[in-house]
């Protein structure tokens, strides 16, 4: 009889063990890889103060980003680092965010929407020299803002999802060459990015 007990309460606590063992299994698995793009819709229409008040409005463009992260419970952080571009006929705008996140998601199963907001480094590369004379490319530094919401969708180790998120910039570029009235020039490059991802969860 005791050597029954004992092996009923042996199997009882390695089958707890087993179920304990699965959502804590889940719950290591909170770090993430995602490769993200979209398109870039700018928002702001700018005057070249440099050449005389001409007006440029940005078009459609696209942006790219790789982001590392982890999430402890609801809240996460994510480093993202990437690429985008805009510009116009005359004017080409070529930007590499460097951008940490905060996010709080509400998981719900395999899928877990989520609202986020960060700040970090914009390099940003202006090329002057289709509208002005003798005008080399600016490199500038510069604070971006962003914050959006999106949804993860999990499926295993695999991580599916989407995000809209808003983006402030607006760097101050120096300007040289023939016909130059003012030698900074700030570009407003501000818009909404959405954008679809892949990555892996461990």
């Amino acid at each position: 009889m005791k050597t029954r007990l004992s092996r009923l309460f042996t199997a009882l606590v390695i089958g707890g063990a087993l179920l304990a063992s699965v959502p804590a299994h889940a719950q290591e698995r909170n770090t993430y890889i995602v490769v993200k793009g979209g398109p870039y819709f700018p928002t702001a229409t700018n005057a070249i103060d440099a050449i005389n008040q001409v007006s440029l409005k940005w078009p459609t463009a696209y942006a790219v980003d790789l982001g590392l992260g982890g999430y402890w419970g609801i809240f996460g952080l994510q480093l993202s680092a990437g690429y985008r571009t805009t510009g116009s006929n005359d004017l080409d705008v070529h930007t590499f965010p460097i951008i940490l996140l905060a996010r709080a998601r509400l998981p719900l199963g395999f899928v877990a929407p989520y609202l986020e907001g960060g700040a970090g480094a914009a390099i940003s590369t202006a090329s002057f020299d289709k509208v002005i004379q003798g005008a080399s490319s600016s490199t500038k530094v510069a604070l971006e803002l962003q914050g959006g919401a999106g949804v993860d969708f999990y499926l295993g180790a695999l991580i599916l999802g989407a995000e809209l998120k808003y983006v402030w910039l607006n760097p101050t570029f120096t300007v040289s060459g023939t016909g130059v009235s003012n030698p900074t020039q700030a570009l407003n490059m501000s818009g909404i990015t959405i954008q679809a991802y892949i990555g892996y969860m461990w």
